[in-house]
């Protein structure tokens, strides 16, 4: 599990509804511009209400696709507008999967719409079929050039779609080991290709209206631009730090921590940030990027640590890297930090592994004009790791921090609201920072909520590859 400048709460409360008010506009746009070229009632007959639906949904999924490819890129940018990059992937998701059902919904539209004069031509539209001779397709005098690129037109635009529909079920509803995963994310950049020439070939409204149509053309390229940045030009534009690995310690508990120094450049962080590292040149394990949370702290003077736990084959690995690899690191990313928010009187529940980001906000706290409750659930005392620290830095800064460790085999019940309640007593007017299993989060928030907590107060890291 992975795990600023200082914003005032209300900056980033606020960028986080500015983030998605961008997605609606941007794809709404293009709808607008498609209504103006409406002389009669779209929706006047079930045959025009489906053929209408149709065409709309496909100008929404298209956009959708487009900035879906956008959110890939890690820019700094999106990250600002969204409140951190955690948020911009939960964006890039739920983009995606809307992506998918307008995509779905647009030859279902059209289909529906000739089913109601036809069945037959509705099935052909779904399936490629009967294909003129190519050749006349690059030959403009060629009595059979327009109908032909009609027909290649749509072609690409049905492959494209059950590309897209497999690829989009592959990436969103299935686990897949994260090589897998990323050679289908590489994919989409063609299908969308696929996709864009669809559009800007097939002869409909989005072809009788110059403003649409390049709107749709330009946002095709923007896509492209992103899916080229990320996957290729990334490697080139995209700043990465060179770090030498000085020492790795297993924790216990299939926990191990990366003691690391930069190779040359200097690497700045905030606490409660994350990194994507890669290992270069290692026997066995693979260039692969993966986030890891940063457990030291830059302003007490310290190397960088990262404390990671073995999920899976890759991080199983970690635990056999010798003294002197060589790791390369992008970032630092994230906004979920004790800083980032006005209010000083905060709950910190971190879940297992989730301790990472709080271990570095913990050496920061300053020792007064804060008042900090953080609870460390894990399910046993064995899975507890820097207790010592946690123990010394509570006594250190007394005024300001109060650790409650949350032992699940040694109680009732598991970290709940209730609990929290017991040992901090009234809980409103508090900011609430959760970082652990998605179950204990999803639990928390749901119970905080029926507190009376607003979700504005409550701040999570969640970070998933997928």
């Amino acid at each position: 599990m992975s795990s600023k400048p200082t914003h005032m709460t209300i900056g980033l409360r606020t960028e986080r509804l500015f983030g998605w008010g961008v997605i609606i506009v941007l794809t709404l746009i293009p709808v607008v511009l498609w209504w103006r070229l409406q002389s009669t009632n779209p929706f006047g007959s079930p045959s025009l209400l489906l053929e209408s639906g149709g065409l709309i949904t496909g100008i929404v999924g298209v956009m959708l696709y487009s900035i879906s490819l956008v959110l890939m890129t890690r820019l700094r940018l999106l990250e600002n507008v969204f409140g951190g990059l955690n948020r911009v992937y939960i964006a890039h998701h739920i983009v995606g999967g809307l992506s998918l059902i307008f995509s779905l919904l647009h030859p279902l539209g059209l289909a529906l719409s000739m089913a109601l004069s036809s069945m037959k031509a509705a099935a052909l539209l779904l399936l490629p079929h009967d294909l003129l001779p190519i050749a006349a397709l690059f030959d403009q005098s060629n009595q059979y050039h327009v109908l032909v690129l009609q027909q290649w037109a749509t072609t690409l635009g049905i492959v494209g779609l059950w590309l897209m529909v497999g690829l989009l079920i592959i990436t969103i509803f299935i686990k897949l080991p994260y090589r897998i995963w990323l050679i289908s994310h590489k994919l989409m950049g063609a299908v969308f290709l696929l996709i864009g020439l669809h559009i800007v070939y097939i002869q409909s409204d989005t072809s009788d209206d110059p403003w649409l149509k390049w709107y749709l053309v330009a946002w095709l390229i923007i896509g492209l631009l992103a899916f080229v940045y990320k996957t290729i030009m990334g490697q080139i534009v995209i700043r990465k730090y060179r770090f030498v690995i000085n020492n790795v310690v297993d924790l216990g508990g299939g926990i191990v921590r990366l003691y690391l120094s930069p190779t040359k450049k200097v690497f700045n962080y905030r606490p409660g940030q994350f990194v994507f590292m890669r290992l270069l040149h290692v026997s066995g394990m693979s260039r692969e990027w993966h986030p890891y949370s940063i457990s030291s702290c830059q302003s007490a003077g310290e190397g960088l640590e990262l404390s990671i736990k073995a999920l899976g084959d890759y991080t199983a690995k970690l635990a056999m890297v010798q003294p002197g690899a060589i790791a390369e690191l992008e970032g630092a990313y994230g906004k979920f930090t004790y800083t980032n928010y006005a209010n000083r009187d905060q709950v910190w529940v971190a879940g297992g592994i989730g301790i990472t980001p709080f271990l570095s906000m913990v050496k920061e706290l300053p020792a007064t004009g804060y008042r900090v409750y953080l609870f460390y659930s894990v399910k046993t005392r064995s899975e507890v790791i820097d207790w010592q620290l946690l123990y010394g830095t509570m006594l250190a800064k007394n005024n300001s921090l109060r650790v409650i460790p949350f032992i699940a085999d040694e109680q009732p019940a598991l970290m709940s609201v209730d609990y929290i309640e017991q040992v901090c007593g009234d809980i409103t007017g508090r900011d609430f920072y959760l970082c652990g299993p998605p179950p204990m989060m999803s639990a928390l928030k749901r119970q905080l909520k029926t507190r009376g907590i607003s979700s504005t107060s409550i701040h999570s890291e969640e970070f998933s590859m997928s």
